[in-house]
């Protein structure tokens, strides 16, 4: 089938949103989908959106109409049919769209009249991408190297398939029923469960066995192609760990720093021929593993479509990929690719340089269910375990990986220089083996401890100039820690990214002493610009990140700009819905016409797009670095999550006008299997309260059930320092739904106010149509309309639908974690979704 399509033949679009977020899926599909809809709306094309994510800002674009449904071949079936839509794209949605989008082609009979054209890969090879030993065996046939599968149904084909192979064997599902994972076998006695474990994450009860590659090195590529075959290279990135441990676990670098360039050139010839053999147009992720004792290169995945890979790729060279895709898709080709104002003439066309080093850092939640009194498998694999990410920009490799530590706000003890100190040999030696969440603290005190770097490197596969690195730090911060009030020490410390409050640890003092020196003595930080082309040519730059030059290239945008500051890594809890109450912050202050600057260090949030903001810093969320910030770019406010209490009051310190989103420092937990809780839900708009529905959440569910008439006068009286939507909490031992109940017991001991988290104010949002969010940030800044507080009188009348509730994913925390007790969906959430009460 042929899939040139060009963008005058494309009437009406269907985007396949991804659904709930999950391990290895956080908002980066979302994201994507949400900043190229505007753009097809340019070329007169009529945009559909579905999602079943609460979260989804694509759900709330004025540039698509939405559907607010659970994921299901029926309901994309009857989109299909009752919005008459030509044209799909699965691609933006990752591979969870990519799989429906199969089953729906797949189970597509006559009466359903014509197919729509799949934007991006023709339906063959959509199927074939879909279907892994197809793949491989497509790629192979072309004379691509890659490692042999096996597929098999039963476990006795499987024990004749092992007289075969040697351990360790790498175990998957074919046609998974979750995001797939990989299984390492390595011992005989693993083999039958691992087996049967893959056979239950399969839709046909099948599995995939191939020969395992552990302790080789992983290489990832970005490249994009056009209609006429035209194809870049748009990033690339190593992971620090070897093969063996998630790539989403591991320490990744951009640019490649340990692979010899004529390896690099083979790796780009064969992802330009998968290229070519998809006749792909738009982007794709290569995955691939280098021997580097006989300069072996393997292909392990393919991925022709949005991913965490093109979004921090995106981020990492300031190249505009989704923009780029999405015209490509529609079979633009690259030097007839229009781009927005804010970006270069020829950017589309021209090949991302780096002049900096980006390191992305795993963030684990193995320290927030330790204080919950649960205990989780630490020990790193093939099956992911973090739950985000965050980047450190640099102009070296110990520069981006000072602050993409420090970005990574670790709250668990064991991360930390003081408990690995206390690490005996024998431990340290086993976690080196067999890696835990605390790696590069690990590593850098078995340097502290003079193992030999050679030994080192052949403990744990990773690459010697690793660990030269880290010796180098460790050499560095030794004789800072030992030269206090040096200045010459405090300038080599800052232009290694070391941060004020680390210093002023070493020196045992304050992190403003630290400030104050280094203005003093003119230690000042300069701000570079992230562009495509490494400053080559004029683009427009409006990404930057911190470091220690004698040339400046960030100016104050304007002493009317609202600073954001955005809620970094995702991890269990509020996690997506965090980075999306901060996003819609980012649109109301853009619509209010308010200069935007954004803080952030989450290559999967929405708050970095593009089109949100003036100007982005990819830096730390710390109070030293968002004060340099502030020094240069006089915000006349910052808006910041509530729950960042300790910077919020260190900015009020510091004189600085903050406007606070509501929210409680740590997610509230939830109703038990046995309990019912309700809230009462008002907005307060800074002097007023105002009604608006009563909600009951079950374990794992929320839904609206009354629409009381009045607050009672203990409400009335609590006193309150915020704008935002607050509830009103108190349980009853009900697991029935009821449709009346009565509120004699608010106030009279038995409940209790909090703000409303973020992700059921995303829900009443979607459900009530009613921007929540926004009311808030307009409240904040005395923006409030005369149409707003009529709507803010009559929310407590809205008939919201009742058929929707929202629903906890369903995410497999046995297989990722291992957790020792059951794991609190409400506190602990990673993502999710909708249910309509009304299929029942």
């Amino acid at each position: 089938m042929s899939n040139t399509i060009t963008n005058n033949k494309i009437k009406k679009l269907l985007f396949i949103g991804s659904g709930a977020n999950n391990f290895g899926q956080e908002a980066e599909h979302d994201a994507a989908i949400y900043q190229v809809m505007p753009e097809l709306r340019g070329h007169g094309i009529d945009v559909f959106v579905i999602d079943e994510n609460p979260y989804a800002l694509s759900l709330e674009s004025l540039a698509a109409k939405t559907f607010w449904q659970p994921l299901t071949v029926h309901n994309i079936k009857k989109i299909i049919r009752d919005e008459a839509i030509d044209t799909v794209v699965p691609l933006f949605g990752g591979d969870v769209s990519l799989r429906l989008w199969a089953d729906v082609v797949q189970s597509w009979s006559h009466g359903d009249g014509n197919v729509p054209n799949t934007l991006g890969l023709n339906i063959d090879m959509l199927l074939k991408v879909n279907n892994l030993p197809a793949l491989t065996d497509f790629m192979a046939k072309n004379g691509l190297p890659v490692i042999n599968n096996y597929v098999l149904k039963a476990q006795d084909e499987a024990n004749e398939l092992l007289r075969t192979l040697h351990l360790p064997l790498m175990v998957r599902a074919l046609h998974p029923n979750q995001n797939n994972t990989r299984h390492i076998v390595e011992r005989l006695d693993e083999f039958e469960d691992t087996i049967n474990l893959a056979k239950s994450q399969s839709v046909t009860q099948e599995v995939i066995i191939s020969r395992a590659i552990n302790g080789l090195k992983e290489i990832s590529l970005e490249i994009l192609r056009d209609v006429r075959g035209n194809k870049m290279q748009i990033g690339a990135s190593e992971d620090m760990d070897p093969i063996g441990i998630h790539t989403a676990d591991s320490l990744s670098v951009s640019p490649i720093l340990t692979v010899q360039d004529q390896l690099i050139s083979q790796m780009r010839d064969y992802a330009f021929r998968i290229a070519d053999m998809l006749q792909l147009q738009g982007v794709m992720h290569v995955q691939f593993a280098i021997d580097d004792d006989d300069r072996e290169i393997y292909i392990i995945k393919v991925s022709p479509y949005i991913d965490q890979m093109a979004t921090r790729m995106a981020l990492a060279t300031g190249y505009p990929t989704m923009l780029v895709a999405i015209n490509l898709a529609m079979g633009i080709p690259l030097e007839d690719i229009k781009l927005p104002h804010n970006f270069g003439t020829n950017t589309a066309m021209m090949e991302p340089m780096m002049d900096h080093v980006v390191v992305k850092l795993p963030v684990f939640p193995f320290g927030e269910l330790a204080e919950a009194g649960i205990d989780v498998n630490r020990q790193l694999n093939s099956v992911q375990k973090s739950v985000g990410s965050t980047l450190g920009f640099g102009r070296t490799f110990i520069e981006a990986l000072e602050k993409a530590i420090r970005s990574a706000h670790f709250n668990n003890a064991s991360f930390s220089p003081t408990n690995m100190a206390h690490i005996n040999d024998d431990e340290l030696i086993q976690q080196l083996i067999h890696p835990q969440d605390n790696r590069v603290l690990l590593l850098i005190e078995a340097i502290k401890r003079g193992y030999e770097i050679d030994e080192l490197a052949e403990l744990t596969a990773i690459d010697e100039f690793y660990f030269h690195q880290l010796q180098h730090l460790h050499k560095l911060e030794s004789e800072i820690e030992s030269d206090i009030d040096s200045i010459t020490s405090l300038r080599r410390g800052k232009k290694y990214g070391l941060s004020d409050g680390l210093i002023a640890r070493f020196w045992h003092t304050d992190f403003n002493i630290i400030r104050t020196l280094a203005k003093e003595n003119d230690i000042r930080v300069t701000y570079k610009a992230v562009e495509p082309s490494a400053g080559e040519f004029p683009e427009n730059a409006r990404q930057y990140y911190a470091t220690y030059e004698s040339e400046n290239e960030s100016i104050q945008i304007d002493q009317r700009a609202v600073l954001v500051i955005g809620s970094g890594a995702f991890r269990m809890g509020d996690a997506a819905s965090a980075g999306y109450a901060t996003a819609i912050t980012m649109s109301e202050l853009r619509r209010l016409q308010y200069p935007t600057i954004i803080m952030n260090n989450n290559p999967s949030d929405a708050t970095l797009l593009p089109h949100l903001a003036d100007k982005q810093y990819l830096e730390p969320l710390e109070i030293s670095d968002v004060m340099k910030v502030v020094e240069l770019e006089s915000p006349q406010a910052i808006v910041i999550p509530g729950n960042r209490r300790k910077l919020i009051n260190a900015l009020r310190d510091l004189n600085q006008r903050v406007i606070v989103l509501p929210k409680e420092k740590h997610m509230p937990d939830g109703p038990n299997d046995r309990q019912s809780e309700f809230a009462l839900n008002f907005f307060f708009d800074g002097q007023n309260r105002y009604l608006i529905n009563v909600t009951q959440h079950l374990a794992g569910e929320m839904r609206i059930i009354a629409h009381p008439t009045t607050l009672s006068d203990e409400i009335l009286a609590i006193p309150l320092d915020n704008p935002g939507v607050y509830q009103v909490i108190w349980y009853q031992d009900t697991v029935r739904w009821q449709k009346q109940i009565h509120l004699s017991t608010i106030g009279n001991g038995g409940s209790w106010l909090r703000p409303m988290p973020y992700g059921q104010i995303a829900y009443l949002t979607k459900i009530m149509q009613v921007p929540w969010i926004r009311l808030t940030i307009r409240a904040g800044l005395n923006e409030l309309t005369t149409q707003d507080y009529e709507l803010l009188e009559n929310a407590d009348s809205m008939r919201a639908s009742e058929r929707l509730s929202m629903i906890s994913a369903d995410v497999n925390y046995q297989l990722h974690l291992q957790p020792t007790d059951v794991i609190d969906g409400t506190k602990f959430e990673v993502g999710v979704g909708v249910y309509d009460y009304g299929k029942e």
